[in-house]
């Protein structure tokens, strides 16, 4: 049996004496994009930041690639080629778009030739950020900086990319063309993805498997069409609108 890309057992993390992951399990094989679905405060972004080596895991296991990278400070699991595009999209406002496009390259320290082949493969996916090449990122829509959060992350040529919240505040129309993007990444390039969502609907439509997070746990996992169609989740996530 293929070992998965990702898996994670018994993770717990805390902020302080509060504790966010009280156990969490959860895997992701590779050419897999997974949705982890929940409410504000369960414990979602926590688990991609902890993955990321902040904040540190306090007990459990993370490995990647059969790796035990629990502990593992940041910038080395940067190098591993897993790359975060975070909530609230964190680029910087008073670079160009370039200029931020190029962190991404720096963090894994690629070839020109590599550099070049992922930045166009970038501005296929997102063109206006080719349009915008030489424009302050703090003056871009809200659409356009997140298509240069994940642009940025792309540009590490990650192996799992990790994305939290890419839907948050955009108009249904970018919404789409961002989930477009992620599925042709994945489909088109075999390029595996974590996926942090409250809307539930296009989560679960994208990804082929999902989990359930709540209260720092997960508490179901499925297929993606199966969650869908669990009652349950229908009552939390989906017949109510998109809840916090």
């Amino acid at each position: 049996m293929t070992s998965p890309l990702l898996a994670i057992r018994g993770l717990r993390a805390a902020y302080g004496k509060i504790e966010a992951l009280k156990g969490v399990d959860l895997q992701i094989n590779a050419g897999e994009i997974v949705a982890l679905i929940g409410a504000n405060g369960a414990g979602k972004s926590t688990l991609m930041m902890t993955i990321f080596g902040k904040p540190r895991a306090r007990a459990g296991a993370i490995e990647f690639d059969g790796s035990d990278i629990t502990g593992v400070p940041t910038h080395q699991i940067a190098r591993l080629r897993i790359a975060q595009s975070p909530e609230g999209r964190r680029i910087f406002p008073r670079m160009s778009v370039a200029e931020n496009l190029q962190m991404g390259a720096d963090a894994t320290g690629c070839s020109e030739a590599e550099r070049a082949a992922v930045l166009e493969r970038v501005f296929t996916l997102f063109p206006r950020l080719k349009e915008r090449i030489n424009q302050r990122g703090g003056t871009l829509s809200g659409g356009e900086q997140q298509m240069l959060a994940i642009g940025r992350a792309l540009m590490s040529r990650p192996r799992l990319l990790m994305l939290d919240e890419p839907s948050l505040g955009l108009a249904p129309l970018i919404v789409r063309q961002i989930f477009d993007a992620i599925r042709t990444l994945n489909r088109q390039d075999g390029l595996t993805v974590l996926i942090v969502e409250q809307n539930a609907n296009h989560a679960l439509k994208l990804a082929h498997r999902g989990y359930v997070m709540v209260n720092g746990l997960i508490t179901l996992a499925g297929t993606g069409s199966e969650l869908l169609q669990r009652p349950e989740i229908r009552a939390a996530y989906l017949e109510g609108g998109r809840r916090g």
